[in-house]
């Protein structure tokens, strides 16, 4: 038996043998993906019209906090566009109460807005970085914290609304 595999061997070395041999070439984008959860509402409660400057702080209960799920290390570029003014409900009412607000973030799944970073820019760039706790895991979060104030003159009673459209750019 060794001795046909010794000839097998050497035969093979020494006769010159057609090799042919397939190439593939595999490619896969993998797309980042950002999920954005709104974790609490912006809210003002019920006040009385004439009552004046209406705050929530940083940290009040009132807030809102938006959350985006995203991959640790992913680029973000992040924009805040509130209405200046809420307005009446009903249509046919055209009073409005003027709304001054503000945005903080933290960007390593931590949400405590005692450790958060004024959101200043258009379109601030944010890093998402690894829980303290765990800083090599895959998937992280960024939060944003609202707050501000509205100023409630003499306006007539009703729900007043507007809108905060948060915006998220992620490469």
């Amino acid at each position: 038996m060794k001795v046909f595999l010794y000839i097998l061997f050497i035969v093979c070395c020494f006769w010159p043998v057609q090799v042919s041999a397939q190439f593939i070439n595999i490619q896969i984008d993998v797309e980042p993906e950002v999920e954005t959860i709104v974790e609490q509402s912006l809210d003002f409660g019920q006040v009385i019209s004439g009552s004046g400057l209406q705050q929530i702080a940083p940290g009040d209960a009132s807030m809102g906090i938006f959350k985006l799920n995203a991959l640790r290390t992913q680029k973000l570029l992040v924009s805040l566009e509130p209405d200046e003014v809420l307005t009446h409900a009903n249509p046919a009412v055209t009073a409005s109460i003027p709304i001054n607000l503000q945005a903080a973030y933290t960007n390593n799944g931590i949400s405590d807005v005692r450790n958060s970073v004024p959101l200043n820019s258009l379109y601030e760039n944010i890093i998402v970085e690894g829980p303290p706790a765990n800083p090599r895991s895959t998937w992280s979060a960024v939060h944003i914290y609202i707050y501000g104030s509205i100023d409630i003159g003499n306006t007539p009673a009703g729900i007043y609304r507007g809108q905060v459209v948060l915006t998220v750019i992620y490469e």
